[in-house]
């Protein structure tokens, strides 16, 4: 009473071939919950098929191998995306692991959509560190004493950076550049970027007490750090890429590391970072500039320490007196901006803002700025 007609060798073979087919097709395009909600209705379907046609023509079709041509094509492709997927974990992991924390590659395996080949546009943070005096030293050494300093030297460096889960973008001679907020989101990437640069000041100092006893050189160092939109991503070429940024907040970053020269100060920060670490950080208004190559005035920052920290009273008390001779310097009342920044140095004689901004009146009372002056100093090299 059962049948099994000629054709249905053939029509084995092809819905060997045809499950196998669709199967791939479905897995491919699709993401994995799909395809197995697909898969599952399509075996259901071809099972209820072969019983109606069973119990109603008396059809005897195959039922085990396009089944199983089925359940073997979702199982290859799944071993085979899963092989895929451990690659590119392996391949990003290997990628980040010299710029940015552990935990940090860790989140990025966790989401690797949020790594975008070419760049993209965001808020971030960057820190730029520059060794002061390096060059000259470097003139007395050999090779071998350089690298063996400067190699030891970014890497405690670089500890402070991933302590505060930082990206480390790369080393330029004796510079160090970071960011903060990226590849992986940080609200907080102002407050960080500080924490690093105050970190980073703590430990060279501890180095420096322990290099000057072996003979290595005493570190000093100039930090800039601002918050701005910036160019992240993958930079270069096919030939070579990097993970980094770009952008004229970058330069203007780099600006800020180069003007604690001018000022003899040891971390700046643009006032767009100081905004958004308010009552973290002891912070002293330094001036109102304008930077080579920008057309913008731009009010800095002295980055000093932690909110709390204990700062000796004759430095407080000659921040407050900063902040009364900076006012009176913008109203143009040179003898009293004069006075205040020398009862500033009489208190704290090593304060290289105070000095500076009292040249600066002794040279505006000899020669005046225009009227419509609005107290920004233009600085005119990098």
């Amino acid at each position: 009473f059962m049948q099994r007609p000629r054709w249905s060798k053939v029509f084995d073979l092809l819905a060997i071939v045809g499950l196998g087919l669709l199967a791939a097709l479905l897995l491919r395009r699709s993401s994995a919950l799909v395809g197995v909600i697909f898969l599952a209705a399509l075996f259901l379907l071809y099972v209820l098929m072969a019983h109606l046609l069973f119990v109603q023509a008396r059809v005897w079709l195959n039922m085990v191998y396009p089944l199983l041509a089925l359940v073997a094509t979702y199982t290859m492709l799944t071993v085979y995306r899963y092989v895929l997927e451990e690659r590119e974990r392996r391949r990003i992991k290997q990628a980040f692991q010299h710029y940015v924390a552990p935990d940090i590659v860790d989140l990025v395996l966790q989401d690797p959509g949020g790594i975008r080949l070419g760049g993209q546009e965001r808020v971030l943070t960057a820190l730029f560190c520059d060794l002061e005096g390096f060059t000259n030293f470097s003139e007395r050494q050999s090779p071998s004493e350089i690298i063996g300093v400067i190699g030891d030297y970014y890497a405690e460096m670089t500890e402070q950076v991933f302590a505060q889960q930082g990206t480390l973008v790369e080393y330029v001679g004796d510079e160090l550049f970071a960011l903060f907020g990226a590849p992986i989101a940080q609200p907080d990437h102002a407050r960080r970027a500080c924490a690093t640069a105050l970190a980073m000041r703590e430990r060279r100092n501890i180095l420096s007490e322990e290099w000057v006893k072996i003979g290595r050189p005493r570190l000093k160092a100039r930090t800039g750090v601002n918050t701005g939109t910036m160019l992240v991503g993958n930079i270069g070429s096919k030939y070579r890429f990097h993970y980094g940024a770009i952008g004229d907040q970058v330069n203007l970053t780099s600006r800020l590391e180069g003007l604690n020269k001018t000022y003899s100060t040891e971390i700046m920060v643009s006032d767009d970072t100081a905004q958004l670490v308010p009552g973290m950080f002891i912070l002293r208004e330094l001036d109102l500039v304008r930077v080579k190559g920008r057309k913008q005035a731009l009010r800095i920052h002295e980055l000093l320490a932690t909110a709390g920290a204990s700062l000796p009273e004759q430095q407080k008390e000659m921040l407050e007196l900063y902040a009364g001779g900076l006012a009176a310097y913008r109203e143009r009342r040179w003898d009293k901006a004069l006075e205040i920044f020398r009862q500033c140095l009489a208190l704290w004689p090593q304060d290289g803002p105070s000095r500076l901004m009292g040249g600066r009146c002794l040279t505006f009372r000899r020669d005046p700025p225009p009227e419509d002056w609005d107290g920004t100093f233009e600085h005119l090299t990098k």
